[in-house]
């Protein structure tokens, strides 16, 4: 229950946070749209890498002719597949696909959905935040990509964004988007 000073803020308690629908989370605390990226099936690694090396996204979210996401590839998915080949100087000299060490100019050209992840971490609109929150620690993920009814992409919402609005929500502060 809030007290008297609250109501005239317009501050929400913990409590109340926590019970808002996702949708209405976003609609009120408006995550960065730069936090993710959209793709399609047959889209190059060159220009995935090329986006994420302009811009800061947490997520480059792969989807179908309906915008449903059908995968995912992350900052540590990307990380995880680069990686240093012996006698090259370049970090970037070789690229891993499964068990294949692919040269560089060759692993560029390959196509996004060789090496996303096809279980994309996918929260509905109408979901409580605590139980996205509660997911998201469970999955062990840091964005979750929030679908509407038809399971077509929303948006996404991200452990930082959660974090920094709820916690500027409690203080009393207003919302600073600026994430980075």
């Amino acid at each position: 229950m809030r007290n008297e000073g609250e109501k005239t803020r317009g501050t929400l308690s913990l409590d109340e946070i926590l019970e808002m629908r996702v949708e209405d989370f976003m609609k009120k605390y408006r995550p960065p749209s730069t936090t993710y990226i959209i793709a399609r099936p047959g889209t190059k690694l060159y220009n995935i890498l090329k986006a994420v090396a302009t811009g800061h996204p947490q997520i480059v979210i792969v989807i179908d002719e309906n915008r449903r996401p059908i995968g995912f590839l992350t900052d540590v998915h990307l990380l995880k597949s680069l990686q240093l080949r012996h006698g090259h100087r370049s970090i970037l000299s070789s690229f891993t696909v499964s068990r294949y060490i692919l040269p560089l100019d060759k692993s560029l050209n390959i196509p996004i959905e060789s090496i996303m992840d096809r279980r994309p971490p996918v929260v509905r609109h109408d979901q409580k935040l605590l139980d996205v929150i509660r997911q998201m620690v469970h999955l062990d993920v840091s964005a979750v990509i929030v679908t509407d009814k038809d399971d077509r992409v929303l948006g996404v919402l991200t452990r930082r964004h959660i974090i920094r609005a709820v916690l500027n929500i409690l203080l009393g502060e207003p919302l600073i988007i600026d994430f980075d």
